[in-house]
C-alpha cells in the first residue's frame, strides 16, 4: 500500500484591521467608521514566496481598489471598507482563505 503524501500549509494566513479614525471620531460619531483590512500571506519556501509576488504583482494591477505591498517573506494586501460591516469583513476574511488553498494546489507537492 503506498503511503499518502500530505503537502505542508505552504502559506500562512494572518488578518488584521486598522482604522483611521482616532478615539475622538469613534466617541462623536459612533463605531461606524471606515476600516482598512490588512491580509498578510508569507510563504515557508522560497518557491511559495516567488509565487506570492507573482500573485501581489497579479492583484496589484487588476484590482485598483486594494493595495499591495511585498515583504520579505510574503505580500501584504491593504483593502479600505467604508464602514466597519461585519458581513464585508465575514465575505473578505473566505476569499482570502480561499485564494490561499487555490494558490496551495497550484505548487506541486513532493514527489
Amino acid at each position: 500500500m503506498q503511503k499518502e503524501t500530505i503537502q505542508p500549509e505552504l502559506f500562512d494566513l494572518s488578518f488584521t484591521m486598522e482604522s483611521r479614525a482616532s478615539v475622538w471620531d469613534v466617541i462623536y460619531d459612533g463605531f461606524d467608521q471606515e476600516v482598512i483590512l490588512v491580509s498578510k500571506f508569507t510563504g515557508r519556501e522560497p518557491k511559495a514566496v516567488n509565487t506570492l509576488y507573482r500573485f501581489g504583482y497579479l492583484i496589484s494591477e487588476r484590482y485598483k481598489d486594494c493595495e499591495v505591498a511585498p515583504k520579505r517573506s510574503g505580500i501584504e494586501i491593504r483593502k479600505s471598507l467604508p464602514e466597519d460591516d461585519s458581513e464585508l469583513i465575514g465575505q473578505w476574511t473566505t476569499l482570502m482563505k480561499s485564494v490561499r488553498e487555490e494558490m496551495t494546489s497550484l505548487i506541486p507537492g513532493p514527489q
